[in-house]
């Protein structure tokens, strides 16, 4: 059976790293969507990062996907993440401090 969620709802992000979503150990997930929107009077530097199994924290830009800079009142789609398939264990983390973000997934057990 496939579920359809949104573990990263709507919210402004805070300093550091914020990890959004976990995919769990018998399951396997699928990036629906990530936005990204700058509500703030300044420049938000934004960044996704997803993890493998064996790394806990965003520590390279070996995984790294996105890095851009949003103007105020931009948004963003995060094209470079959507599709991706994502196996058990994996982390999304953002960056990204007062930009509102959201990620959407589908999860299904291996």
């Amino acid at each position: 059976m496939i579920l359809y969620k949104t573990p990263f709802k709507p919210q402004t992000l805070i300093a550091g790293d914020v990890l959004a979503y976990e995919v769990k150990s018998a399951a396997i997930a699928h990036i629906r969507a990530c936005t990204f929107h700058n509500a703030s009077g300044d420049n938000v530097n934004i960044e996704v990062y997803i993890l493998p199994l064996n790394i806990s924290a965003p520590a390279a830009s070996a995984q790294r996907l996105v890095k851009k800079i949003l103007m105020p009142n931009e948004s963003y789609l995060c094209p470079e993440v959507v599709n991706h398939v994502l196996e058990g264990g994996f982390k999304v983390y953002f960056k990204g401090e007062g930009c509102n973000a959201m990620l959407s997934v589908s999860e299904q057990a291996q």
